[in-house]
């Protein structure tokens, strides 16, 4: 359908058997490593890398949530998709849908915050502004991906018991 944007596929792997757990399926923290690179696989696609990194800055995680859906084995071909909810100067919103082997239904979903953050003149981090490439073709996605109906799950925090 023409104007649905489609979200990014830019990282996958195979579940090795280190990632299984004494349950048999992928340890809760593998799933923070997938999303990791998930993330790095993203902010490589926008334009940030060594070359960035050295004379702009780099992007830290400020916030993220996990929920896990499904158990994934070993051996399971698993991938993102993934969509940048939301970007200005010095932030990007994403939100990534462990998919595995193809089934469409996630496995899991992680929504994170992420900072620009550039050595001050005093060499301590601090948040600033992101420098080209990064900043136009993160404004460019998330203005392609802007139109994606948000998922009920977007934005909360973990549930209480009260």
């Amino acid at each position: 359908m023409a104007g649905v944007p489609e979200p990014l596929r830019v990282w996958r792997t195979v579940v090795p058997p280190e990632w299984s757990d004494y349950n048999g399926h992928m340890s809760e923290g593998w799933y923070g490593v997938a999303f990791g690179d998930a993330s790095d696989a993203l902010l490589i696609h926008l334009g940030f890398g060594a070359g960035y990194r050295d004379a702009h800055g780099t992007i830290y995680t400020a916030e993220t949530r996990i929920r896990f859906l499904r158990e994934v084995h070993e051996g399971a071909a698993i991938s993102t998709d993934t969509w940048l909810l939301g970007a200005d100067a010095k932030r990007l919103h994403v939100l990534h849908l462990l998919i595995a082997d193809d089934d469409p239904e996630p496995v899991s979903t992680q929504e994170s915050m992420m900072l620009h953050v550039a050595h001050g003149t005093d060499g301590t981090p601090r948040v600033g502004p992101m420098a080209e490439p990064l900043s136009t073709n993160a404004l460019e996605l998330a203005a392609a991906h802007a139109h994606l109906d948000l998922p009920d799950y977007v934005g909360l925090g973990v549930r209480t018991l009260r």
